[in-house]
């Protein structure tokens, strides 16, 4: 007969197969994940699209037997399956879980279906005790139980559990010998720490779960508040703008809750370092700004805060080619022939358009605080920096913004002013679009 840990685990392997008919396994080898592809491909249906993905981290022979034996138990199953050997720079786990993250994502993302790992309680409770430890606010010792596009069909199970099953179903699985290291920090939390916190606190185990499932509860609710205190309407070069006169009617403790929250709109995470950078420039005068996660930064200006992406590093000039595609920075150019596009208002008057003779080969380069852009064929000229103005983009806005010259003039400012009465017409054109790059 059964033991009742197993028909729970099978329970929630049943619960998820409901739910999703696409899935990508993320499998290591190691007992957690050779019992969830064990559950999943023994209680798949007909209609269930099931791909399992492994992850040589390139740490030894171990990590590379243990992949070549989840794609063997893949085949055994009549599951596809994929692998990657990645090679990191540092041999850390945070290098290592970027890396296989990135790879899982983009066979996710191909496949069309949700990630689904083998994560379990004690998998949760190490989480949360390290993001204590780090001084964590309460949404991130929510830890795995914070609601994600990642499904987890174990994490309601200890690791106690997940080795019945495998002694149940024979499941043949790996033994990561990193898993015994004391290098990683949570090898330590796993075989020191906890061991000695249930000597004298038996019950320490159940208060974190308890803890985190408040703090799940709490980034719930803070989550469905945090788009009352975005401005709708973000200036160009802003990936999300923060309403200010509303966010600082807050006590410093609800500011700080609510803008991690905030940033996650735009993929943004925060350590405590960036949140306290943040919290400093929304309670600071307009024209304050700081640096809040690597590439991100935040500029104060009258009754807003920009969260900006720093500029990609470009060269000094680049030509702009007459088909196809030009990068530059964060910015995208797209040419194509104008005699294949009929010339309309609506795309006159749009800044992010413009028409030049293919005669002439125009040239892109970030802008200077000395340009002029040459508005008409009579050599009229503005400050291009007054056109920012115009459009809104305060200062650190514009780093990196480029713009097109023609021969000594500058007759475009991407987004901003595109100066078509400034180009004369004429014998074959090619109409130019830029797009900022927002990945």
């Amino acid at each position: 007969m059964r033991d009742g840990s197993v028909r729970e685990i099978e329970t929630s392997v049943r619960e998820l197969l409901a739910r999703r008919n696409r899935l990508v396994l993320a499998v290591s080898g190691g007992v957690d994940s050779a019992v969830l592809l064990d559950a999943i491909a023994r209680l798949r249906g007909p209609s269930h699209h099931v791909v399992v993905v492994s992850v040589d981290h390139g740490t030894g022979e171990a990590a590379t037997e243990s992949t070549a034996r989840v794609l063997a138990t893949a085949a055994q199953f009549g599951l596809p399956a994929i692998s990657e050997r990645l090679f990191s720079a540092r041999a850390d786990e945070a290098s290592w879980r970027a890396g296989r993250w990135a790879f899982l994502r983009s066979v996710a993302k191909a496949e069309e279906a949700p990630v689904v790992t083998g994560h379990t309680l004690n998998d949760h409770i190490e989480t949360v005790v390290m993001r204590i430890m780090r001084g964590a606010s309460a949404r991130g010792l929510a830890g795995l139980l914070a609601i994600s596009n990642i499904e987890r069909p174990l994490l309601a199970h200890e690791r106690a559990a997940i080795l019945s099953y495998a002694q149940h179903h024979k499941v043949s699985f790996t033994e990561d010998p990193t898993n015994e290291s004391r290098t990683f920090l949570r090898n330590r939390i796993r075989l020191d720490l906890l061991p000695a916190i249930r000597r004298v606190r038996p019950g320490f185990e159940r208060e974190i779960l308890r803890l985190s499932r408040e703090a799940a509860e709490v980034r719930i609710n803070v989550d469905g508040l945090a788009g009352d205190y975005i401005l709708q309407s973000p200036n160009e070069g802003a990936l999300l703008l923060l309403d200010v006169p509303a966010l600082t009617d807050l006590p410093d403790e609800s500011l700080r809750l609510l803008l991690p929250a905030i940033l996650a709109r735009a993929g943004i995470t925060l350590d405590r370092r960036g949140l306290v950078r943040l919290a400093d420039v929304v309670r600071a005068s307009p024209g304050s700004s700081g640096q809040i996660s690597g590439g991100f930064q935040a500029v104060r200006s009258r009754g807003q805060v920009a969260i900006i992406r720093l500029p990609q590093t470009s060269p000094t000039t680049l030509r702009l080619r007459p088909s196809g595609e030009t990068r530059f920075g964060g910015f995208r150019f797209l040419a194509e022939p104008a005699a294949s596009i009929r010339i309309s208002e609506s795309t006159v008057d749009n800044p992010w358009r413009i028409y030049i003779p293919r005669s002439v080969e125009p040239v892109v380069r970030q802008w200077n605080p000395g340009d002029r852009l040459t508005t008409d064929l009579n050599g009229g000229r503005r400050r291009v920096k007054r056109f920012f103005a115009d459009a809104g983009i305060a200062g650190p806005l514009r780093a990196g913004w480029p713009v097109v010259v023609c021969g000594e003039d500058v007759i475009w400012i991407p987004g901003v002013k595109a100066s078509q009465t400034a180009v004369r017409r004429g014998g074959r054109m090619v109409h130019y679009t830029c797009e900022r790059v927002r990945d």
